[in-house]
C-alpha cells in the first residue's frame, strides 16, 4: 500500500520549520491572501453607482444681479443676454437656512448680491453672502408662471441644496435626517422624479416646511397643478394629499 506522506505530517508550533507540505500550504495562502483583497476591494469600486455630476463652488464667491422675488421661494431673475427670458437662481443662507430672513425688504427690487453657485442638471442655486443684498432700484416686472396642467408624478422628497450640489449623492435614507435638517431651516423642499425637479409648493402656492418632513427621502405620488417660472417646475399640491409609495 502506498504512504501518504502528506496525511502523517504533523507540524508543532515551536519546531523551527513546518513540514514540507504543510509550509507549500502556507506559502499557496499567503500569496492568495492579497489577490483576494485586491478582488474584493475592485468588486466594491466598480460595483457603486457614479455620484451625480453635482457642483458647489465652496469658498468661491460670484457678484450677481438681477430681480429679487420672495415667493415661493427666494430667487433672483437674472435676465439671459439678448432675449426676453431670465434664468431663475434659488436663493438659500449658508449652513442648513433659507434665505427668507435676508431677501424680505428686497422683494421686488433690482439688486446685487455676493454668492457661491450650487448647480445640477441646468438647475441653479445661490448661497447668498451674509450681508452682500443692495438694492439698485425698482425692477421690471417679470412675466407671471405659465400653468402646464395637472400632473400625477412619483419622485423622492429631497431639500434642494444638499440634492442640488452641498452633498452627494444629496438623497436616499442614508440623508434623511440631513434633508428634514435643511428644510427645518428654509430650504426648499422638492421632488426628484425620473423626468426632472419640481419645487414643493402647497396647493395656494405657500412655501412648504414642516408639512413634508415625515415623507422626506420616501418615495411619494403627488398630483398637482404644474407651473414654470423661468426654468423652474413648481409642483402645487395639498401636502395632506402625498401618498407613500411601497417599493
Amino acid at each position: 500500500m502506498q504512504h501518504d506522506q502528506a496525511a502523517d505530517e504533523f507540524y508543532v508550533g515551536y519546531a523551527p520549520r513546518p513540514p514540507r507540505q504543510t509550509a507549500r500550504l502556507i506559502f499557496r495562502v499567503i500569496l492568495g491572501l492579497p489577490a483576494l483583497g485586491v478582488a474584493v476591494a475592485l468588486i466594491l469600486v466598480f460595483g457603486q453607482h457614479p455620484f451625480a455630476k453635482a457642483t458647489f463652488e465652496f469658498g468661491k464667491e460670484r457678484d450677481f444681479s438681477g430681480v429679487l422675488e420672495s415667493r415661493p421661494y427666494p430667487a433672483l431673475l437674472v435676465p439671459r443676454p439678448n432675449s426676453s427670458e431670465y434664468s431663475r437662481y434659488l436663493l438659500v443662507g449658508q449652513g442648513k437656512h433659507g434665505a427668507d430672513a435676508a431677501v424680505g425688504d428686497f422683494t421686488g427690487q433690482q439688486v446685487t448680491l455676493r454668492g457661491s453657485l450650487i448647480y445640477r442638471d441646468g438647475h441653479t442655486m445661490i448661497e447668498l453672502a451674509p450681508g452682500s443684498l443692495r438694492e439698485q432700484g425698482p425692477a421690471t416686472r417679470q412675466g407671471a408662471p405659465v400653468s402646464l396642467g395637472t400632473v400625477t408624478v412619483r419622485g423622492e422628497i429631497v431639500d434642494s441644496k444638499c440634492y442640488l450640489g452641498v452633498m452627494n449623492p444629496g438623497r436616499s435614507k442614508v440623508h434623511r435626517d440631513c434633508a428634514a435638517r435643511c428644510i427645518s431651516g428654509g430650504i426648499p423642499p422638492a421632488l426628484v422624479t425620473a423626468d426632472g425637479l419640481y419645487l414643493l409648493v402647497g396647493a395656494d402656492g405657500r412655501k412648504l416646511q414642516h408639512e413634508v418632513l415625515d415623507l422626506v427621502s420616501e418615495t411619494v405620488e403627488v398630483t398637482g397643478m404644474v407651473e414654470r417660472a423661468g426654468d423652474t417646475l413648481v409642483l402645487r399640491a395639498d401636502p395632506a394629499g402625498y401618498r407613500r409609495v411601497r417599493n
